[in-house]
């Protein structure tokens, strides 16, 4: 059986718990948001994951689990609270499910503005150059064995495994996720600085706004149009201070 597991995170529905438990290194920017935009910082991630729920809730061939409850050898796929994955992922993955494997991998996209960063990543793969790390968020599975648990909740040692051990590894030829790297997302708030300014973020907004009022989405992603109109709107809905 395939399970969806959403990486735990804060309770996006709780503020105070929110301002309580929010990472030190990351709270000038959480300060900096509320200071900005008259939809606080809290609100916002909850509405990003309920779209990311309307999402989860319409894939077929799965059931959704918490991931201490998936049994011994059933198969995990993990996401944060955000993203999205094809409604036919648990249909591809029934047919690639291989006794003799120990993880999947799909291809992925990543919504977000384009930036230089962003660009040249793209052109090191039409090169043939691998990126960074093979796992991303959302674009892998693992059948759950003893220390999976772990591989799970962090792509970067998911990538190590798959990437020492890729007779292990079944390959899906198929773009089954997508990333939806928002205004929200560490990598959008000045990733790597400890703050960001009023006008800094102000740009980035009018970036992401424009991003999903004109997307444009390759024919594989049709299935993602749905939850970008619901972007859309919620980026309509943000209004500065």
């Amino acid at each position: 059986m395939i399970h969806i597991c959403v990486r735990r995170t804060l309770d996006w529905q709780d503020e105070d718990l929110v301002s309580a438990e929010v990472l030190p290194e990351f709270r000038p920017k959480l300060v900096a948001w509320n200071a900005t935009f008259d939809m606080p910082y809290h609100v916002f991630r909850q509405r990003l994951k309920t779209i990311a729920q309307l999402n989860l809730a319409r894939i077929e061939g799965v059931t959704h689990s918490a991931l201490g409850a998936v049994p011994p050898g059933h198969v995990i796929v993990p996401v944060d609270d955000d993203d999205w994955l094809a409604p036919d992922l648990g249909v591809q993955l029934g047919r690639a499910l291989d006794p003799n494997a120990r993880g999947y991998l799909w291809r992925r996209e990543v919504i977000e503005p384009p930036s230089l960063r962003r660009g040249l990543s793209y052109v090191a793969r039409r090169l043939g150059r691998p990126e960074r790390d093979t796992c991303k968020t959302n674009n892998y599975a693992f059948v759950n064995e003893p220390g999976v648990p772990d591989l799970v909740l962090d792509h970067m040692r998911a990538s190590e495994y798959f990437d020492a051990h890729p007779s292990d590894v079944r390959r899906i030829p198929a773009t089954l996720a997508v990333q939806n790297r928002n205004l929200a997302s560490q990598t959008a708030l000045a990733w790597g600085r400890p703050s960001i300014s009023r006008d800094e973020l102000l740009a980035v907004f009018r970036r992401y706004r424009d991003l999903y009022s004109s997307p444009r989405l390759a024919a594989a992603l049709s299935w993602a149009r749905p939850y970008v109109d619901l972007m859309a709107d919620l980026m309509q809905e943000i209004r500065p201070k």
